[in-house]
């Protein structure tokens, strides 16, 4: 697909601020506002952007259980597999579902409150489909760290620009219309103010009052996009690493590196198999292999084993439980940043 230069600092605005308007854009990039609008609404339209949605700090949202897996399946027919990914793209509290070649054939996330709805969770899905398990590979997250997607413009990042989740012990008192907007916004991160109080049936100066709350307590910390990689012309890759020691400083070496290189996007740390993934959008396989041979070289000392897989799909891919899945009816379900 032929994507302008226009097009990608577009693209690299909304990443920058996914509810930003076409005049603030349009001043940022030095064009008109109806400039910005044509080429969004045909980004929109040809579905380069698949979705907006709201980046949570799920900790503070009191989500403090989020466990990622990677599986490996065995014995999988076609209509078993549409089965699982049915049932996987269902449940509110499964907000990732990524489909790789490689070291695993899906990862996937349990989100919630506490140890007991997430081991209900967990042992749901392996009583239904655990014999199509041949691996499971546990990730516990314990911070999310999303880069600015600078390689949209030609350009390396910037220390300390990024958004976070997870990673802290304060919570937010929110309340019941928070976690309404909240789930509003996972639908849809540029649902304009007055759709949102419609739905709700509040004032919009109400909605306004609660969204600026949630900005400033940091349960908000960015509206950010999927894109479709294929059609920007983009591999997605998700690179799990083992870290064989922790001298902080070499950490910090490891996160600075990382945090300036313009195609490493997310920033995950954890424990149990693995105690780091990247998510990493390049151009092509080649450029791939000499970043994670730069790590290997620059980073000997950390790296215990390194596994790349190629994510093929994403099905899902926020950062909170989906609340209140049925705000929305289906008549009006997302497509393509608009409501029918």
């Amino acid at each position: 697909m032929n994507v302008t230069e226009l097009d990608k600092k577009i693209l690299f605005q909304l990443d920058q601020n996914g509810r930003a308007s076409f005049s603030e854009i349009a001043r940022a990039i030095g064009t008109s506002p109806q400039v910005v609008k044509y080429h969004y609404e045909q980004l929109m339209e040809r579905g380069v952007i698949k979705h907006f949605w709201a980046f949570i700090d799920y900790d503070k949202a009191d989500y403090s259980f989020f466990w990622g897996y990677w599986l490996k399946f065995a014995g999988l027919s076609k209509e078993k597999e549409q089965e699982i990914y049915a049932y996987l793209n269902a449940d509110a509290y499964t907000p990732i579902v990524m489909r790789s070649d490689g070291y695993a054939d899906v990862f996937l996330c349990f989100i919630s409150k506490d140890i007991f709805s997430y081991n209900e969770m967990l042992q749901k899905f392996f009583t239904r489909y655990g014999e199509y398990v041949a691996s499971s590979d546990i990730f516990v997250g314990l911070g999310f760290i999303q880069f600015p997607r600078t390689y949209l413009i030609g350009e390396e990042n910037h220390p300390r620009e990024n958004a976070l989740s997870g990673g802290t012990t304060e919570k937010a008192k929110l309340t019941e219309l928070d976690r309404k907007m909240i789930s509003l916004l996972l639908i849809d991160g540029r649902m304009e103010f007055t759709k949102i109080a419609s739905v709700l049936g509040v004032s919009v100066g109400l909605v306004h009052k609660h969204y600026a709350k949630l900005v400033a307590a940091g349960v908000i910390t960015k509206i950010s996009f999927s894109i479709d990689y294929q059609k920007i012309g983009l591999l997605l890759y998700r690179v799990c690493f083992k870290i064989m020691q922790f001298d902080q400083k070499r950490i910090d070496d490891l996160y600075a590196f990382c945090s300036l290189h313009p195609n490493i996007i997310n920033y995950v740390k954890g424990m149990g198999s693995w105690e780091l993934l990247l998510d990493i959008e390049i151009e092509d396989r080649d450029a791939l292999r000499n970043l994670i041979r730069d790590m290997k070289n620059q980073f000997k000392d950390i790296f215990q084993q390194v596994e790349i897989n190629e994510i093929y799909q994403v099905d899902k891919f926020t950062q909170m439980a989906m609340e209140y899945p049925d705000l929305i009816p289906p008549s009006q379900a997302y497509t393509r940043g608009t409501y029918s």
